[in-house]
């Protein structure tokens, strides 16, 4: 019965990981244009408030289920899109592997 609890909470906590995904690209994206500083304190920004996110998130799946199944699954929903990207990023790598760049030969005079 515990395994209907933990799929709730995880499927509630892959909805909020996902939603603070894209709200972080969104972030980026329109910031890109602007001077670096400002920029930066935009991310900042962002990474506080998807925390504030989180944690109540987690208030949240803990305050109205009651269950403490239900927080475990929302917790590890939580950590679906970091593991996507690492994935992604993970396969991105083996597609153009990183190459030593060879220096120009130079030609000697013989």
């Amino acid at each position: 019965m515990f395994w209907k609890f933990l799929l709730i909470g995880f499927l509630y906590g892959t909805a909020v990981s996902v939603a603070n995904h894209y709200y972080l690209q969104w972030t980026i994206k329109r910031n890109k244009h602007r001077p670096p500083d400002e920029a930066m304190a935009a991310v900042i920004n962002c990474y506080m408030m998807r925390f504030f996110i989180n944690m109540l998130a987690l208030f949240l799946a803990y305050y109205f289920a009651n269950d403490i199944w239900v927080l475990i699954g929302a917790g590890v929903g939580l950590t679906v899109m970091k593991n996507v990207t690492v994935v992604k990023e993970y396969k991105e790598s083996k597609k153009h592997p990183w190459k030593k760049k060879n220096s120009p030969k130079k030609k000697s005079s013989s």
